[in-house]
């Protein structure tokens, strides 16, 4: 077997692992928002005890990144795809802590059925697991556009987040009788918005992959444009003065 032939293969294990890794997660998600919203504590339970398989996958995706480099060297793509591999696997099971953090919360709420509902939550957890489920698309079919759909997905999440923050510290202000239920409300409209960032972070490295450009502060190329375009008028500048002195 030639080396091209066994790196691919190492590859596409890898690639095979990431996609298992997003959907146990994506299933993660599903089960622990519908805890939270029909109060199951055992379900939120059962997400809570799923975190270990998640931790798992983590380090056998570690493991096959450090084969990929030790016995391959890999350069150009193949290098973009092992780096990014290492950074959405750790964006992955950030999420999967997430997902445990949102089933802690059930519990708190079980007393409260309904509340959630009256929220922008469930739209945002809706909003969020599409750009879960769209990163992973975008991984498994290098697919650049549909990652840059989920980058931009990322700024209407943000929109129900402040949204849903305003509401309810409003109604906690106004002395509302579920007041902790409302706090704990709190702590998941912050986990989604968290979980949206990371599935962002895979899309960005997406990007990065399928065209070798980092897009991530994309405000610093803005900067380091603007100063490398100050330095060359400078330069200009100088040199019209010694061509004056001269």
């Amino acid at each position: 077997m030639s080396n091209r032939s066994s790196l691919d293969q190492e590859l596409a294990l890898l690639r095979g692992l990431i996609a298992e890794m997003a959907n146990h997660v994506d299933a993660q998600f599903a089960d622990a928002m519908n805890a939270l919203l029909q109060g199951d504590t055992e379900l939120a339970e059962q997400v809570v005890a799923g975190d270990d398989a998640i931790d798992a996958l983590e380090l056998r995706i570690d493991e096959q990144c450090e084969r990929i480099l030790a016995l391959h060297a890999p350069v150009a793509v193949d290098l973009r795809m092992l780096i990014m591999a290492v950074k959405i696997n750790t964006d992955l099971e950030r999420i999967g802590d997430h997902c445990r953090n949102l089933s802690r919360n059930a519990r708190h709420l079980a007393d409260a059925p309904g509340l959630l509902a009256q929220t922008r939550l469930p739209k945002m957890a809706d909003m969020s697991r599409t750009m879960l489920r769209e990163a992973e698309d975008a991984f498994l079919e290098n697919d650049r556009l549909k990652a840059r759909k989920v980058i931009a997905r990322d700024l209407q999440v943000n929109r129900l987040h402040d949204e849903t923050f305003t509401t309810l510290v409003g109604m906690l202000e106004e002395g509302h009788e579920q007041a902790e239920a409302l706090s704990h409300l709190l702590t998941v409209s912050k986990a989604l918005e968290r979980i949206s960032d990371h599935a962002k972070n895979v899309a960005q490295g997406i990007v990065f992959m399928v065209e070798g450009r980092d897009i991530r502060h994309r405000g610093l190329e803005g900067e380091e444009e603007k100063s490398v375009s100050d330095g060359e008028q400078a330069d200009a500048s100088a040199g019209e003065v010694s061509g004056r002195e001269g």
